[in-house]
Order: C-alpha cells, then sequence, then structure tokens
C-alpha cells in the first residue's frame, strides 16, 4: 500500500496544472489554504476536501467531497448535456460517490485547511463556502468546478445543496479580461430579463464582488434539457432577430459606428503584442479604406452562439455563456459564428477553411436578416476581426495564446484583404444596400 509522502506527492503533481485555481479561490489570506491530502500545515483543520477528476483535453474537474448527494449531483445533473461517453462514465462515478464507494478509490485529492482560532467571522469573508452558503441562502453546500486553459481561462463554479438539488452556477472575474466577460454577460442577461423572450436564458441571481474577485451568479438550467449535438442547425432567423433586438439597433456606415470605433480604440488599448497589433492596425485601415462607407446594420449579438451553448427543454431553446455578448455588433455576427466555430473547434478545420466555410453556411441566415449578399464576405471578415482582437484583449491579461488562431488569424486576414475582391461578396464588390 503506498505511504501518505507517496499519495500526497501524486496529487501535488495531478493539481499542479490547476495550482492557479486553488490559489484563487483557497489560499491569499491567512485563515484559509489549500495543500495535498494529508499535507496542510500543522494545526490548519481540514474545512473540505477535492477530487481532481479528468476532464479531457488536459483538464482537470474539481468535486468537493463533503457531501455524497452534492457530490453525486456534481457529476450527474445535466448529463443530458454532455456526449453518451461522457454521461455513462459520471453516471458509474456518481453512483460510486453517492453510496460512498467511490471516495476511497480517488487518487488525486486536494485539502482546504482553515488556521486554528480562526473566527466565524473571519471564516464568513474568506472561506469560498461560506460565502457561497450566503450568496444562495442555503448551506452547506457542495461545489464543483475547472477553469478551463488557455487566454479564456476562467473558474466556473457549480453548487449545489449538499442534498443534492442543484442551486446554481458561479462564474469568477479574476483578472481584467474576465472581469469584463463576467460583467457583460450580467449586462446581457439584464437585457433579457426585461423582456420576454422565446429563448430561454439563465436567471441572473447576483453580479458581486468577494477579495477582488467579481462573481456572477445565476440560477440553475431547467432539469430535463437537452443537448444539441456539434451537427445541429443554427437557429431560426427569428431567434437571432430577437437576440439583436436586445439593444436599440443602428443603421449607418461600418466607418462612423459605434462598433467599428470602438474596435479601433481596442486595437490601440488592448493589444500589447507588438506583431499583432501591426497587423491587425493595417487590417483595419484596409478595411476603412474599401468599405468603411458601407452601410450596415447594428444590433445586440449572443457572442457565442454555439451548439454546445444551447439545449432544448421541451419545444424551447436555451442558450446561456452570454459573457461575449456586445450591444451594437454588426447583424449577422451570431450566424458567422455559429458556423465558423462549428468548422473551427468541433470539426478541427485549420482557420484559412474555417473562415470561408462560415462565410458561405451562414448566407441564408444573413439574407433572412436582411443583410444583403454583396455584404456577406464584409461581415465575415469583420466577424474575425472581432474574434482577433477578443483573443489579444484574453491574452493581454493571461499571457496564454490559443496556437490554432494565432498567429494564423494575421495571415488569413492578410490574404483576405490583399486580395482583389476580398472584401465583396459573391456578386458585387460595391456598397452594400
Amino acid at each position: 500500500m503506498e505511504g501518505a509522502g507517496v499519495q500526497a506527492s501524486r496529487t501535488a503533481r495531478a493539481a499542479l496544472s490547476d495550482s492557479w485555481l486553488f490559489d484563487l479561490l483557497f489560499a491569499g489570506t491567512p485563515a484559509v489554504t489549500w495543500a495535498a491530502a494529508g499535507a496542510l500545515p500543522a494545526g490548519f483543520e481540514r474545512a473540505d476536501q477535492f477530487a481532481v477528476l479528468p476532464a479531457g483535453a488536459g483538464r482537470s474537474f474539481m468535486v468537493s467531497l463533503a457531501a455524497r448527494p452534492g457530490a453525486s449531483s456534481a457529476l450527474t445533473s445535466y448529463n443530458s448535456l454532455r456526449s453518451g461517453r461522457t454521461r455513462l462514465a459520471r453516471r458509474v462515478l456518481g453512483f460510486g460517490l453517492r453510496a460512498g464507494l467511490a471516495q476511497p478509490l480517488l487518487r488525486d485529492k486536494i485539502d482546504i485547511g482553515i488556521a486554528p482560532g480562526s473566527s466565524p467571522a473571519q471564516l464568513a469573508e474568506e472561506l469560498l463556502e461560506e460565502h457561497l452558503q450566503r450568496l444562495f441562502g442555503r448551506g452547506p453546500v457542495v461545489t464543483a468546478f475547472g477553469g478551463g486553459s488557455g487566454p479564456y481561462r476562467k473558474p466556473v463554479l457549480q453548487v449545489f445543496a449538499a442534498d443534492g438539488a442543484p442551486l446554481g452556477y458561479v462564474k469568477v472575474g479574476w483578472n481584467d479580461w474576465a472581469r469584463e466577460a463576467v460583467g457583460r454577460e450580467a449586462a446581457a442577461l439584464r437585457a433579457c430579463a426585461l423582456r420576454p423572450m422565446r429563448l430561454g436564458v439563465p436567471e441572473l441571481l447576483g453580479h458581486s464582488t468577494w477579495r477582488g474577485l467579481d462573481l456572477l451568479i445565476t440560477g440553475p438550467l431547467p432539469r430535463g434539457i437537452r443537448r444539441l449535438g456539434s451537427g445541429s442547425g443554427l437557429p431560426d432567423a427569428s431567434v437571432l432577430r430577437e437576440i439583436s433586438e436586445l439593444a436599440p439597433g443602428f443603421a449607418g456606415e461600418l466607418a462612423t459606428s459605434p462598433w467599428w470605433l470602438s474596435v479601433r480604440s481596442r486595437i490601440q488599448a488592448g493589444v500589447v503584442d507588438p506583431a499583432a497589433r501591426a497587423a491587425l492596425e493595417l487590417a483595419a485601415e484596409r478595411i476603412q479604406r474599401a468599405q468603411g462607407g458601407v452601410p450596415l446594420r447594428f444590433g445586440a449579438w449572443h457572442g457565442d452562439l454555439v451548439p454546445w451553448n444551447l439545449a432544448r427543454g421541451g419545444s424551447r431553446l436555451y442558450a446561456w455563456d452570454w459573457e461575449s455578448s456586445a450591444p451594437d455588433a454588426p447583424l449577422g455576427f451570431d450566424a458567422v459564428h455559429f458556423h465558423f466555430q462549428v468548422a473551427f473547434i468541433a470539426r478541427g478545420r485549420p482557420l484559412a477553411e474555417a473562415v470561408d466555410s462560415a462565410a458561405g453556411s451562414a448566407g441564408a441566415a444573413l439574407e433572412a436578416l436582411g443583410v444583403p449578399e454583396r455584404a456577406h464576405r464584409l461581415v465575415a471578415i469583420l466577424h474575425l476581426v472581432e474574434l482577433a482582437v477578443r483573443h489579444e484583449e484574453a491574452r493581454r491579461s493571461t499571457g496564454d495564446v490559443d496556437d490554432r488562431f494565432y498567429p494564423a488569424v494575421t495571415q488569413v486576414l492578410e490574404r483576405a484583404l490583399a486580395r482583389p475582391r476580398g472584401l465583396a461578396g459573391p456578386r458585387s464588390a460595391g456598397r452594400a444596400a
């Protein structure tokens, strides 16, 4: 049987890639710390223990073992949103956790410790579990979380009651980009709550701060919703139009639109890598010279409308992850984004192919939204510029790069803008009507 030291060493290695998450949520205060299972500093009392579970693509999923039903629900709730293979694995492990059979077999665990002599008031402020109990008005709670990887990484916590009832989600804004992201999502969900919508969205429960972190708190998704496969079609134009109408519409020339002026400003302020900034400035200049006078329509967009952020509950479509939404994007961005992400992420196609595929596949939706055919290619290129700026803003906060996207995006933009009629649609390089 392994000794405690060997087990602690293995757990420490397993948690190494996720140490930033534990540091963020369970460190930085004298009263709370974390360590590999069995390795808390002398005198510290264990307040919680997390199992570190593989989540694919080199990522981990952390599940509190504080209560069996809650830990089980963290793995089995919303299983209909997951692929069949993942669903089966989580169901089996969830049953094991509920029965108490799996806990001793889990190799990689992290202990959360509280310092001796910590007062209830101090713990209420500094211990995450205590803070979540106050946020949801219920305790005790069980949490599960992951943080993703790359420039867009951020903690997303699932919160359950000890009896397994889902309470909601908490997104954590921990750097400049993530704080702005949770702020954008909060604004979008408020806009959705102000009007009756066919599209279902999570209920916004709160947007607050805790220990220098911005917290976006949303309610649980409805029970019984079912995921959309990556081969699912784009939602119909009425859904896209409903999203666009979450903000007052605007019609005008590209070069004088609030969205374009914001993009130019974001390139200057948010792109710190010299090569990326030079490439984006050149692309923006070329676009403005060639198509700055093109009239377009602008409105709100979801920002990441993709099959894995959509599900059906009965006859109703639900959408979440509004953190990249904006109130003034070119009409049609959601349609282009949907097809681009399916090609680039779900099907793993090279960036240039994904861009071309999206421009063509989104055509019917763009036409249904009233975007003139000769402006379709322009909208697709503007969407790619938006993604490039978004990548650099996130990169500025984390230092991480999406290697599949950058620097390929600068090369794709250069080729698209250098070739004749690079911004034009299939019939004309002229102005959009």
